[in-house]
């Protein structure tokens, strides 16, 4: 078969993009990239680095975690030895804290004998799933406060923050109809003040040089904001400029909630219970997403063998075709020998 000379370089053509077609092939099974955001780096004598991070790996690998053979250390673009590092992922207490608020609407609808029970329930159930007892490993590391609202302009505190699992089953228990006596909703309200109460304790929490502190918010209502007392628009700014290091689900119950502005209040999730015998089952949804977002936090601690002068970290992570990192800055000033990761 002959070609012509303008038909020649057409099939030329064609035939180099069949083979870049063909060696394309594959390309779906490449490392894809996962979200993975530094929160705080700290520097400390004698020659300790510590990086608190988040990663998210996705909704299909929510309750997976990253130990420290997935993470590669590089300063100023070389590799650094995991074994002369001594680099390691700290979780127990006094190393890292995950703080919950649970938020709940008491206003008239909720207090009333058919739902209130099952609101109690509910809060249970949740209690148990994200709190570890007493003697379990992660006790200590996490706490948790619950506030409720009404039409009130601010929220109250049912029981501050405690890792003591019983003492927040037992202000659950002390809620009766009475509790209230305002019918209408502040929710707008109620979603700016928590994210101010959790905001405050994390802040306190990092008091401690050694403490690294993550949180979430959980907020339930059966209705819309009613009272006026702060613009939608002002709750959702809220929500949107709050930290990475802060989650923030919404639980909605029956029809007279709007599911948009509650999806938008529960930037990290939302579920919709349709009755309150739904409750128990929504309320446990949300649970395992705060179990899995307690684990998406790192404080990896290592030593570096810089002394002296500004260096460039990039943190990379591996896992199961997946690849993420970071970069950021310390200085070494000062360093010595003798850095121990305990």
């Amino acid at each position: 078969m002959r070609f012509s000379n303008s038909t020649f370089p057409k099939v030329l053509l064609l035939s180099i993009c069949s083979l870049f077609l063909l060696t394309s092939c594959g390309k779906d099974d490449e490392t894809k990239r996962f979200d993975m955001d530094l929160i705080e780096a700290k520097a400390e004598m004698p020659a300790k680095v510590r990086l608190f991070f988040k990663v998210d790996l996705g909704e299909d690998k929510l309750f997976e975690t990253l130990e420290p053979v997935d993470f590669d250390i590089y300063e100023d673009g070389s590799l650094i030895s995991r074994l002369e590092s001594q680099a390691q992922i700290q979780r127990e207490e006094g190393e890292f804290l995950f703080a919950s608020i649970l938020l709940l609407d008491l206003s008239g609808s909720v207090l009333n004998d058919s739902e209130l029970p099952n609101v109690k329930s509910a809060a249970h159930s949740f209690i148990s799933s994200v709190m570890p007892n007493e003697g379990n490993e992660l006790y200590g590391s996490k706490e948790m406060a619950i506030y409720w609202f009404d039409g009130e302009q601010d929220v109250h505190q049912l029981i501050g923050f405690t890792a003591d699992r019983d003492s927040l089953a037992t202000s659950i228990d002390s809620i009766n109809e009475d509790i209230s006596s305002d019918n209408s909703t502040n929710l707008n309200g109620a979603v700016v003040q928590g994210l101010s109460i959790m905001n405050s304790k994390l802040t306190e929490a990092r008091l401690n040089p050694n403490l690294s502190a993550a949180g979430s918010l959980v907020i339930f209502t059966d209705g819309t904001d009613q009272a006026s007392r702060v613009s939608t628009r002002e709750a959702q700014n809220a929500v949107r400029n709050a930290g990475q290091d802060n989650a923030v689900f919404t639980i909605g119950l029956g029809d007279e909630i709007d599911e948009d502005i509650l999806k938008s209040f529960g930037r990290d999730g939302f579920e919709l219970a349709e009755n309150s015998f739904d409750l128990n089952s929504v309320f446990l949804d949300v649970a395992q997403k705060v179990e899995s977002e307690s684990k998406s936090f790192y404080v990896l601690e290592y030593c570096t063998p810089k002394r002296s002068g500004e260096h460039t970290i990039e943190l990379r992570a591996n896992y199961e075709k997946q690849f993420g990192s970071f970069k950021t800055k310390f200085t070494a000033d000062g360093f010595t020998g003798g850095c121990t990761i305990d």
